[in-house]
């Protein structure tokens, strides 16, 4: 019984020094997609910024208001907006990454926005794209009303 407790621990769990997470993707082996390492943290940094504050129940505070911006012009004022907002939500739910930088640009023939986020985990650095767009702000308003 001690073993199969340390071999969870061990595969699922992770350890002090490497964390596991579980996509909800099935692979070819039948299992969850496992991921380790910065994977993890733009998997929990994809959740924060596209969760609209307010829509999960045991944190209403949890999210961010990237959605309220789709509409809004994308000039340097809303594009500053949209930066301070991503770093702030970030910093606040999830900080085990550094932000290297954030770019903020148009989606072509769609009314909505993507950012871009460099990343820096221990000696990994990747970068994390969000799109932002009007499907995703009607179906939260539709699910919402």
């Amino acid at each position: 019984m001690a073993d199969l407790l340390e071999k969870f621990h061990r595969e699922v769990i992770g350890s002090k020094n490497k964390v596991y997470d579980y996509l909800p993707q099935v692979i070819s082996k039948g299992d969850f997609n496992r991921i380790s390492g910065i994977n993890v943290i733009l998997n929990s940094w994809r959740n924060i910024l596209l969760t609209p504050i307010g829509s999960y129940d045991h944190d209403p505070e949890y999210g961010s208001d990237l959605y309220k911006l789709v509409f809004e012009p994308l000039d340097l004022n809303t594009a500053a907006s949209i930066k301070d907002e991503v770093i702030y939500r970030l910093s606040l739910y999830d900080n085990r990454a550094s932000i290297t930088n954030v770019y903020v640009g148009l989606l072509p023939n769609r009314k909505g926005f993507f950012v871009n986020i460099n990343v820096k985990y221990k000696s990994e650095v990747k970068e994390l794209t969000i799109d932002l767009n009007q499907s995703l702000f009607l179906e939260y308003i539709g699910r919402s009303e």
